[in-house]
């Protein structure tokens, strides 16, 4: 009798304690995607106060968890989150250029991501906010993976703002067929679940919508993490701010009030406080310890947008590939796991995410040569970097490869550097070098002093660096291997193939008319 009633107390405490259990087995995971923050414009990257906007949530996050200082996001914002929502190079997808409005390039159903991996590890998948992969339902994130979304606006903020009049008094309002094209273009915020058709929340997001948009965002994933802390099934939300790409229209509870003044530090001070309270409902669910969250942002900092944007010590801007349009300020928090307070030095990138995640959680790592959603070969750029991440390791990437648009730009390995074109800014145009120029970036991460011997220069325009007194010409066997055995894939396993739209349209122009 003893025995029946010991078995029975067991198996009511089992039925109390499993979905804890069970979800301690695998962590949450949310990862926090912001828009255009520059390298230096944390507080733990040395801005913060020094930039006239303290970022005290983002710190502490840094001073809790890790701090990446070698991570590599992709030039620009579509580009950006196409690496991390697939794992792969961008341009393999026909992501790698910004999509505008009316764009036939999106994420395609054949694509695998992220959510959809771990949708079949057995999590519940959210997104929240800025997609910026495609503006008809077949690319939203419920059709890719994701159970339900909320708040989702396809474009940057940019696109809300064009037909602001204050911003753009020049918009021509007046002309009707303009405006009847203009009028056709998809510029709501939709909210849904898989397998249903997303609901129209607003028809039009303008640019006073902006000001709010971001503290809409937060309260959603503030409610979903309160109602899903406990339950059985860990989950997986991807949560994308619109701050702060320009225009920057600050929430009212922060306009005004950053020390340095102006929009764009405001709207900085306002994703922090907004990532600081996510962070802060997964601690007040009691859930901290049994939580991965990543923060990053898309790109490097828009330069050329000053004083609407952000800080960057590197050369180059977003749009360039120089390390200024890559690299990226990113933090991971997960206490217990992750050594509060640490440096990680190690290349890192947005592409690494799945296979570490997938890693962590005890599913399979994508393989570099794959297959997509219908079975056929696709490449996989993603590399299991967990023992980096939870400090049991060193960081296993060696090489990197840069692409503006559709334009291969430079390619690193190990601590070299080798640029292929020379572009400063984003809206500037590429310059060919007639030699390879060569930078090592331990000795020289802001690309001043190009090793290659007479250094390289392109036909029209300045040298991508000044002469470093000797002859490297060594240098390129690190490079040679790399980039022959990216096109040999490329020639093997084809890109998904992009058609010129927006970004892409100079190249429909015929030569002879250029």
């Amino acid at each position: 009798m003893k025995k029946f009633k010991f078995t029975l107390l067991f198996l009511g405490l089992f039925a109390i304690y499993a979905p804890d259990i069970q979800a301690q087995t695998k962590p949450n995971v949310i990862v926090i995607m912001t828009d255009d923050v520059g390298w230096g414009d944390l507080g733990c990257y040395g801005g913060g106060v020094m930039r006239g906007a303290p970022t005290p949530n983002l710190d502490r996050m840094a001073a809790e968890g890790t701090r990446f200082v070698n991570y590599y996001g992709q030039s620009s914002c579509t580009a950006g989150r196409a690496s991390f929502i697939t794992g792969r190079i961008p341009v393999r997808s026909a992501l790698s250029a910004v999509l505008v409005p009316g764009d036939p390039n999106g994420l395609s159903k054949e694509t695998p991501t992220i959510a959809e991996a771990m949708k079949k590890a057995g999590y519940s998948t959210l997104f929240i906010g800025k997609w910026h992969l495609g503006d008809k339902e077949e690319n939203y994130p419920i059709a890719h993976g994701y159970d339900e979304m909320y708040h989702m606006l396809p474009y940057y903020a940019g696109v809300y703002a064009y037909d602001d009049k204050t911003l753009h008094p020049n918009f021509p309002s007046d002309d009707a067929e303009f405006l009847k094209v203009w009028n056709s273009i998809n510029l709501g915020e939709f909210e849904g679940k898989a397998g249903q058709k997303a609901k129209v929340v607003k028809q039009k997001v303008g640019y006073a919508d902006l000001a709010t948009v971001d503290d809409e965002m937060r309260e959603s994933a503030v409610k979903y993490i309160k109602e899903h802390a406990k339950d059985s099934k860990p989950f997986f939300a991807t949560i994308c701010f619109e701050k702060v790409h320009n225009p920057n229209n600050p929430s009212p509870r922060w306009k005004g009030k950053s020390p340095g003044g102006g929009n764009y530090l405001d709207a900085l001070m306002e994703m922090d406080d907004n990532s600081g309270q996510i962070i802060q409902a997964v601690r007040d669910a009691g859930i901290e310890k049994n939580t991965l969250i990543v923060w990053t942002t898309d790109n490097g900092a828009w330069v050329d947008a000053w004083p609407d944007a952000g800080y960057t010590p590197f050369r180059g801007m977003k749009g360039s590939v120089y390390e200024g349009g890559f690299r990226c300020p990113a933090l991971a928090w997960w206490p217990g796991h992750i050594k509060a307070g640490s440096v990680n030095t190690d290349m890192f990138s947005h592409m690494d995410w799945w296979p570490t995640i997938a890693s962590i959680i005890g599913q399979p790592v994508p393989a570099h040569e794959s297959k997509d959603n219908n079975g056929a070969p696709i490449i996989f750029d993603g590399l299991d970097l967990s023992a980096s991440l939870l400090g049991t390791g060193p960081g296993i990437r060696q090489d990197f490869y840069f692409f503006a648009g559709q334009a291969f730009g430079a390619v690193r390995v190990k601590n070299f550097k080798f640029l292929f074109t020379a572009k400063d800014s984003w809206l500037g145009s590429d310059k060919p070098l007639k030699v390879v120029a060569t930078y090592d970036l331990l000795w020289d991460p802001a690309e001043h002093y190009d090793m290659t011997f007479n250094g390289a220069a392109p036909d029209n325009g300045n040298s991508p660096g000044h002469f470093s007194g000797s002859d490297n010409g060594w240098a390129g066997m690190y490079m040679a291997p790399r980039v022959m055995k990216l096109f040999e894939e490329m020639k093997r396993v084809p890109n998904k193939k992009y058609i010129p739209f927006g970004e892409g349209l100079p190249k429909l122009i015929p030569e002879d008319y250029k």
